[in-house]
C-alpha cells in the first residue's frame, strides 16, 4: 500500500511540475516585444512607444536621448552593403566610419532602447537611396535580400531589435508603374526572408507612395497578415497627413482600426518637399489615441529644420514651427496606450 501511495504521490508531483514548466514555458514565450491584435505589447501589456530615427551607424551612443524619454533609435542604414553586422567601426568606400549593427544595438540596449534598423541606401550614395524605388526593380534586388537574411539571422534571438524591410518605397505619385498587387508580392518575399531564419522578432513592412499611403494596408494589409505574427506597418507623415485636418486624420486611423491593422508612424517632421507644416495638430491627435511615433530626425544643427537639436543640443525651434520643443514635449509625457 505504501508503495502504491509512493506511485501515486510520485505521479502527481510529476504532473504538477510538468503543468509548471508547461506554464513557465508559455509566460517566457509572451515575453518581450510583441504585435497583439493591433497593438505593440511589451510582456503582454499594450505600450505606446515615442522615438525618433538616428544615425547612430556613424557613432554609436544613444545617452543622450534618456533627456527626451525617448523609447526607440530607428537606425539610418544607408550602406547596407558595407555596414557590418558585429565588430569594429570600418571605413566605408565613401570615407566615412561607420559602426557594426551589433555594436549599435549593444549600445541602445544598455540604454533601454528599441534599435529599429532599417535600410535606408544600398552604398551610400545618394542615387542609391531607397525611398521612391520599386524594391524588385533595382540593380541591388538580389543582393540585398542576401544582407536581409544576415541581418534576421545575427538578431533572431535579440527581441528588442525590429528590421523593416525596405524605406519608402515607390514613388509618391505611383508613375513607376505601382500596384497593390506588386507592394503585397514584394513584402511577402522579404518578410519570408526574414522568418525563414527562426527570427520571431517584429518586423516592420513600409506603405506605398514613399510611405505615405495607408490605402494599401486598407486593401491589402488585412491578407498580408493571414499567416502572419509581430508584423506592424509602417506609416510617414509628411503632407498626405500633416497638411490634413484633425477631423480627417481620425477618419482615416479609424479605418485602419477597423480593420484591425497594427500601425506606428515611423517619420513625421514639418519640412519634407519644400513646405513648411506644423506637426503639432496631427502629434496630438495620436497621443490621444495611443499610438506610437517618431520623429525625424535626431541630430544637432540648427541649419536643419527638421533637426530636433542645435549644435548646443538645445531643442531646435529655428524656422521650424518649435520642432524641438514640440516633439521633446510630447516625448517626456507619460505615454498613453490604448487599454
Amino acid at each position: 500500500m505504501k508503495y502504491q501511495n509512493y506511485i501515486f504521490k510520485s505521479i502527481i508531483l510529476l504532473f504538477f511540475f510538468g503543468s509548471c514548466q508547461k506554464e513557465e514555458s508559455t509566460i517566457v514565450g509572451n515575453l518581450g516585444y510583441q504585435i497583439t491584435n493591433s497593438n505593440i505589447t511589451y510582456n503582454s501589456k499594450n505600450i505606446q512607444l515615442i522615438g525618433a530615427n538616428t544615425f547612430h551607424v556613424f557613432g554609436a551612443g544613444s545617452a543622450d536621448m534618456n533627456s527626451w524619454n525617448l523609447d526607440i533609435a530607428r537606425e539610418f542604414i544607408g550602406n547596407v552593403q558595407e555596414t557590418p553586422l558585429t565588430g569594429n567601426p570600418i571605413q566605408d568606400n565613401n570615407g566615412k566610419y561607420i559602426y557594426s549593427l551589433q555594436n549599435i544595438v549593444d549600445e541602445n540596449r544598455k540604454q533601454n532602447k528599441i534599435s529599429w534598423i532599417c535600410a535606408f541606401g544600398w552604398d551610400g550614395n545618394s542615387s542609391t537611396l531607397f525611398t521612391g524605388k520599386s524594391p524588385g526593380s533595382t540593380f541591388w534586388w538580389v543582393d540585398y535580400k542576401t544582407k536581409l537574411r544576415s541581418w534576421a539571422i545575427q538578431f533572431k534571438d535579440q527581441n528588442d531589435v525590429w528590421i523593416e524591410v525596405w524605406n519608402e518605397p515607390y514613388r509618391y505619385d505611383r508613375a513607376d508603374g505601382y500596384t497593390d498587387a506588386i507592394w503585397l508580392q514584394n513584402m511577402n518575399e522579404l518578410t519570408a526572408i526574414i522568418r525563414e531564419t527562426g527570427n520571431k522578432n517584429i518586423v516592420v513592412i513600409p506603405c506605398a507612395e514613399q510611405g505615405q499611403d495607408e490605402n494599401v494596408l486598407i486593401n491589402k494589409g488585412s491578407l498580408f497578415l493571414v499567416g502572419k505574427s509581430n508584423i506592424l506597418f509602417d506609416i510617414h507623415a509628411y503632407e498626405k497627413w500633416l497638411l490634413d485636418s484633425p477631423t480627417n486624420i481620425n477618419n482615416r486611423l479609424n479605418a485602419l482600426n477597423q480593420s484591425n491593422l497594427p500601425i506606428i508612424f515611423g517619420e513625421t517632421a514639418p519640412m519634407n518637399a519644400g513646405v513648411l507644416m506644423n506637426p503639432s495638430p496631427f502629434l496630438n491627435v495620436l497621443y490621444e489615441r495611443g499610438i506610437s511615433i517618431c520623429a525625424w530626425v535626431w541630430k544637432k544643427d540648427e541649419s536643419d529644420q527638421d533637426a530636433l537639436m542645435t549644435r548646443d543640443g538645445l531643442p531646435n525651434n529655428i524656422n521650424n514651427n518649435n520642432w524641438g520643443t514640440t516633439f521633446k514635449n510630447l516625448a517626456i509625457k507619460t505615454r498613453n496606450p490604448k487599454p
